[in-house]
């Protein structure tokens, strides 16, 4: 029992001096939780914005967003931006990292709005805050000529334009400038944005405003005075056709064929030339208007073999626009485009004559597409090997892989690369595909000239 109590009293004795010995292991004290912020307006962390040379500067409670309007006399290209921070408050821009730092130099002309985000160190709220800007004034605007040419590539605008823009957009709630144009006489009316670097408009009821009755246009700036012309007029212009690049490119007899374009009267005349290297000259049909953007070939002529053509659309005798097709039946291997040049015209359908010089590249889109994966290597057998043939002589080339990836859509296929031997005799060559099931295509509409 007495060696009971001695070991009780020696415990008790450790623990006590526990604190006395640094050798001891102690636990730290438990801190307290960091407070999780909650987002708020950026008024309850700033005392004030001030932007020199502005005039006038607005905040939007609803948006959380700085309204900053300069004079039109206000030349810089940075805008000066000084916040006047709460203590303890910090901002995060650009890097991202916190900084007490409470001025912004911003580049604000046609670029997006000032956004960066006010954080309070001691509670861990915070605020995500834009500026936008904007000029106030009369934007200097000067006509050119009262009569205006337009077809569907769109209307090219003859002003000349000395505006000073703000931030894009200028405004929360604003996603202009615009350009509205109206028929004075009949009240029809079109309004869409414009970009004063491209003065180009594609007006859906453009048509219907070409009829040489007066016109309106006005301009409109953000938080600047609109600015009018009266008595402008719309005349039509030579009609164009248009991209057939997202047209189907084999056609079967039964199809009919469409071209877009415009603006097309029922009055006038239209032809469609179908023409290719073999043919010893064109072979024209009349195509009728299905409406003011549009003319249809119903029914492909019974006496055109089977190859690849160039289209050539008239109106009378004025050349409105090409186009290249296969006639064939459905999937037949064909060579869609044969171009030289840029690998991102891969999308594009070579509408012109081919002309290349010795050691010249150039590239073949074949038909079907071969779509290609990042993970497997595509091997170059699977193109077609092209022959070259003329009068005196026979050649083949053989592909090297161009891989296209076409963000827009998504994919990636592949083309062929070729080069035209350092010893080809000067001439001309018609050109087929030849792929490795041995098949081989048709030839292809234009001839390949070897200068």
């Amino acid at each position: 029992m007495k060696k009971l109590v001695y070991l009780f009293v020696m415990s008790i004795g450790l623990l006590i001096s526990c604190d006395k010995d640094s050798r001891i292991l102690q636990v730290a004290p438990k801190p307290d939780p960091i407070p999780e912020g909650k987002m708020i307006l950026a008024t309850e962390l700033l005392r004030g914005v001030k932007v020199a040379g502005s005039e006038k500067i607005t905040f939007d409670s609803l948006h959380n967003a700085y309204m900053v309007s300069f004079p039109p006399t206000y030349n810089a290209q940075l805008a000066e931006v000084t916040l006047s921070l709460k203590p303890g408050v910090q901002v995060r821009y650009d890097t991202n990292e916190p900084t007490p730092d409470s001025t912004i130099s911003y580049k604000f002309q046609r670029t997006s709005p000032l956004s960066f985000q006010l954080e309070d160190k001691a509670d861990n709220d915070f605020s995500f805050l834009s500026i936008y800007f904007n000029f106030s004034g009369t934007p200097k605007i000067e006509l050119l000529q009262k009569e205006i040419a337009v077809n569907a590539a769109g209307i090219k605008l003859p002003f000349r334009f000395d505006v000073k823009e703000g931030s894009s957009p200028a405004s929360y709630d604003f996603r202009g400038p615009f350009i509205k144009i109206t028929n004075t006489k009949t009240g029809l009316t079109e309004e869409v944005s414009l970009y004063t670097e491209d003065p180009r408009v594609y007006l859906a009821n453009a048509a219907a405003l070409a009829t040489n009755e007066p016109l309106s246009i006005e301009f409109t700036f953000f938080n600047q005075n609109p600015v009018v012309f009266e008595g402008i007029r719309f005349t039509r212009a030579t009609p164009i056709v248009g991209d057939f690049n997202y047209y189907p490119f084999q056609y079967a007899r039964p199809d009919t064929i469409k071209a877009s374009g415009g603006f097309f009267l029922p009055t006038q005349k239209y032809t469609v030339a179908f023409s290719n290297a073999s043919m010893p000259v064109p072979a024209t049909f009349p195509v009728r208007v299905n409406d003011n953007q549009s003319l249809m070939l119903d029914k492909i002529p019974a006496n055109l073999p089977d190859g690849s053509y160039l289209l050539s659309y008239f109106e009378n005798d004025k050349l409105l626009g090409k186009a290249s097709l296969e006639l064939a039946k459905k999937d037949t291997k064909s060579l869609e485009s044969i171009w030289k040049g840029d690998l991102s015209n891969s999308t594009d359908r070579n509408v012109e004559q081919l002309s290349v010089s010795r050691g010249d590249e150039f590239y073949v889109k074949p038909t079907p597409l071969m779509f290609t994966t990042p993970r497997v290597t595509f091997d170059a057998d699977h193109l077609p090997r092209l022959r070259l043939k003329s009068a005196e002589k026979t050649t083949i080339l053989v592909p090297e892989v161009a891989i296209y990836s076409w963000a827009m859509a998504g994919v990636s296929f592949a083309l062929g690369k070729y080069t035209v031997p350092a010893d080809l005799p000067s001439g001309e060559y018609m050109i087929t595909g030849i792929y490795p099931d041995k098949t081989e295509t048709k030839p292809y509409w234009s001839s390949l000239k070897v200068k």
